[in-house]
């Protein structure tokens, strides 16, 4: 695995407790090789460009069974850093094939972002695949106890969200200001059809006198 670069958890977060050192982490996930087949068959390269990185791919080349060992496998080490794949990009997880068959993990961006909160300096994982499965088991350890902090990105989350309410509520007060510009008009517009004509009643005032 990639050296992890020094993290710093969001200031106005609560800080999380700390595990204990050599503290434990699994992920285990198994997929249907069909479901992955399916996929290769209705998308295309379009869905190994979306999962798999260009080394990965080189290795798979389409092989269903091979891919969904990638998968299975990336599923696993997402669990192992307490994420799921929702939390990090599918090609931040890099499963790579050392020239003995075994495979190693490369982690990039959020997700090697992530182990270095957890104090994670490496994971192992283990792959295996039949006909029908695929299966993959990730194994990390806590070296130095890290604090867990979700999500890796929260703080720039935190400021999209923001972002988007203040102009949500931008929009609600325009359409509050043009619902009221159209009652005060639509208020002028009946008064004028109201108003009576001063002069046509005077001068039926005027007929009716003896």
């Amino acid at each position: 695995m990639s050296e992890p670069s020094a993290a710093t958890p969001p200031a106005h977060l609560p800080a999380a407790p700390r595990p204990p050192a050599g503290t434990t982490e699994l992920g285990v996930d198994i997929v249907k090789v069909e479901r992955i087949a399916r996929a290769i068959g209705k998308h295309g390269r379009r869905f190994a460009a979306r999962v798999l990185t260009v080394a990965e791919d080189a290795y798979v080349r389409d092989r269903p069974e091979n891919f969904a060992g990638r998968w299975a496998a990336k599923e696993a080490v997402s669990k192992v850093l307490g994420l799921g794949v929702r939390g990090v990009g599918w090609r931040e997880i890099e499963i790579v094939r050392l020239p003995t068959g075994q495979p190693t993990v490369r982690l990039h961006e959020r997700a090697l972002r992530r182990a270095d909160q957890l104090g994670m300096e490496r994971i192992s994982v283990s792959i295996s695949h039949e006909h029908e499965y695929a299966v993959a088991i990730a194994f990390g350890i806590r070296s130095e106890g890290g604090a867990f902090v979700f999500p890796v990105d929260a703080e720039a989350r935190l400021d999209d969200r923001e972002r988007q309410l203040l102009s949500r509520m931008a929009r609600l007060r325009e359409l509050e200001r043009e619902v009221g510009r159209a009652e005060k008009e639509g208020q002028a517009n009946s008064s004028e059809h109201v108003r009576p004509d001063s002069t046509s009643s005077e001068a039926g005032r005027r007929r009716e006198l003896p």
